[in-house]
């Protein structure tokens, strides 16, 4: 029998169907959480229709654009379908609602209020389409005194503590990604796929509710909150932070994390006496704060090159830090396959793959982000 991990990989859909070939979603949603869970369906072989209002998504337009697109957008709703409906227009909300009648799967990340105001509470739907999974996003959950609340990745960032968390020299700050919105969307993407399987064994419709509160707080728990794992534990944070260190030339990361590491981390700067004195600090915090500050010294002294190649030859784990240029030509990375180029209308767009093996199997994506309503004649008829 054949090893699938030694499988040479192929892009080749008839012979390795994509797990979700035939499921048909209906996703009304802007902003990242809902339209980043839904590519990630669409990349594992599910029907996506992307419904917009008549004006376009208004995260089309959002951040950089390229040519007149949004390129944030763009790598969030790649391999799609659009159509153009306006849900508060009689007609067009009965063309919504004949979408859902065959749908396997609704998502939508309006407010609360919304659904129920638009006649799309779980209850309607359900009664459209008795085997449909709803899946609604919000920010803070259904109800509460801020489930009407507007919600964006800052905001959620700051009330589940990471921006405390992440503070450097105690000032409190964000990253310079929409953490949130991914973090939402990967577990939003999972649900989704349990939520099929639910539908299956009770043979009924299923709601799924959470939230970006909720989803992020899940994702912080097992680090950030390790001294208050323990109900009587109030003790001050004890895991160091990761530094970033300096080379004669650039920068890169070092993470020892057993003390054979440690040693080897000394032995390869040529220093191996500083390892007895730093046996000598009981708290495993200060240790790790004063191992960094000795090792940054030398590592100024010579490149990045020469400093991963002796760390290479130590087993002593190491990494550069890489503008997004250089990763995207990191030998492992084109190893790797993880990007391929899609042509459209305005160019040439680059898209990464489905980040998994299926049986030897890589995912290509399939087709770029959709025009505006490019699908209404073939979904909606006249």
């Amino acid at each position: 029998m054949t090893n699938p991990s030694t499988t040479a990989p192929t892009h080749d859909d008839d012979a390795f169907r994509r797990p979700l070939a035939g499921v048909k979603v209906v996703e009304a949603c802007s902003y990242i959480s809902g339209p980043f869970c839904a590519q990630m369906l669409a990349d594992l072989g599910a029907d996506v229709i992307k419904v917009e209002p008549p004006s376009g998504d208004p995260y089309r337009n959002f951040g950089h654009g390229w040519k007149g697109v949004g390129t944030v957008w763009t790598n969030a709703n790649r391999g799609k379908r659009s159509v153009t409906l306006d849900l508060k227009s009689a007609d067009d909300l009965a063309r919504f609602k004949v979408l859902l009648r065959d749908a396997d799967l609704y998502i939508e990340n309006w407010r609360p209020h919304v659904s129920a105001s638009l006649g799309l509470s779980f209850e309607a739907v359900s009664a459209l389409n008795p085997r449909i999974v709803q899946l609604s996003i919000t920010g803070y959950g259904p109800d509460g005194e801020l489930a009407a609340e507007p919600a964006f990745d800052a905001l959620i960032q700051g009330r589940t503590g990471l921006l405390s968390y992440e503070a450097a020299g105690g000032t409190p700050r964000a990253t310079n990604t929409f953490v949130a919105d991914k973090v939402a969307a990967i577990f939003a993407a999972q649900m989704a796929l349990s939520g099929l399987i639910a539908r299956d064994r009770a043979q009924k419709a299923i709601h799924l509710e959470t939230s970006m509160l909720d989803m992020l707080s899940y994702y912080n728990f097992p680090d950030m909150f390790h001294n208050r794992a323990f109900v009587d534990d109030a003790s001050p944070e004890t895991l160091a932070p990761q530094p970033v260190l300096a080379t004669s030339d650039g920068h890169l990361v070092v993470s020892p994390v057993s003390g054979k590491q440690l040693s080897r981390t000394l032995d390869a700067l040529g220093h191996p006496e500083w390892k007895d004195e730093l046996k000598k600090i009981t708290s495993k915090r200060d240790m790790t704060h004063a191992f960094f500050e000795r090792i940054a010294g030398p590592l100024r002294q010579k490149t990045t090159a020469h400093w991963l190649a002796r760390f290479r030859e130590l087993d002593v784990p190491a990494g550069p830090v890489n503008a997004p240029d250089a990763h995207l030509n990191d030998p492992q990375v084109l190893h790797n396959r993880l990007y391929s180029q899609l042509e459209t209308p305005t160019g040439t767009v680059r898209a990464i793959r489905y980040p998994a093996r299926f049986n030897g199997h890589l995912f290509e994506p399939r087709r770029a982000a959709p025009a505006l309503g490019e699908g209404n004649a073939d979904l909606l008829g006249s």
